[in-house]
């Protein structure tokens, strides 16, 4: 069995980047988007990301103009790009004829999540599942998993939404049953918006061992 990968997004301090790679961690999610407090642009030196290597840099997108998307790829070296808004499968699949595109639907657990995802299994690389709310991302809460195992994707896909510390028994109970790609993490592991608590991180690295 493929291990695992794991996703650290909403990262704001270039150092941290730097940290999460050393711990093991394979990405590393920088947003892209102005209203998020985790909204990276003017923290982390475009030329400073772009000469990180030794982890994946997805920068996360909602409903960006393409030209801003591949100014922000070029300028910041990333290696995939997260759409996590109302892009068109037109739109995904224009973007990864040139990158990785991640494209995140937000579940609430009560849709059938093939029909979402079937137009866009010819136009991206991955899908992202995360949990439905006002806001877009770092909710903290999770979506019913159960959604997702009797689905069969034509797409690797990420599992998001409040996934914490405390969730590794649970995490791994799926893993076990299902085949995901890659756990992405962000605010209940953080000591503020933006900041992460390596330790926690650590601690829950540790604990997928053995998968």
């Amino acid at each position: 069995m493929n291990k695992t990968l794991v996703k650290v997004c909403g990262i704001t301090e270039l150092a941290q980047a730097e940290q999460l790679r050393n711990l093991g961690v394979d990405y590393a999610g920088f947003i892209f988007y102005a209203p998020s407090p985790r909204y990276m642009v003017g923290k982390i030196e475009p030329a400073a990301l772009r000469r990180l290597k030794g982890i994946q840099k997805v920068g996360v997108f909602v409903n960006a103009a393409a030209n801003e998307i591949e100014e922000a790829v070029e300028a910041y070296g990333l290696d995939a790009v997260q759409l996590h808004g109302e892009e068109t499968p037109a739109q995904a699949g224009s973007l990864n004829a040139r990158i990785q595109v991640i494209k995140a639907f937000r579940i609430s657990g009560d849709e059938e999540v093939k029909t979402l995802t079937g137009p866009y299994a010819a136009a991206v690389t991955a899908f992202l599942f995360d949990t439905k709310a006002k806001a877009y991302g770092g909710t903290g809460q999770q979506f019913d998993w159960s959604v997702l195992k009797t689905a069969q994707f034509s797409r690797p896909f990420f599992l998001s939404g409040g996934i914490g510390p405390d969730d590794v028994a649970a995490v791994k109970a799926f893993l076990t049953e299902n085949k995901v790609y890659a756990l992405d993490v962000n605010s209940k592991f953080e000591t503020a918006q933006g900041i992460k608590d390596l330790a926690l991180i650590q601690q829950f690295l540790n604990g997928l061992k053995g998968l």
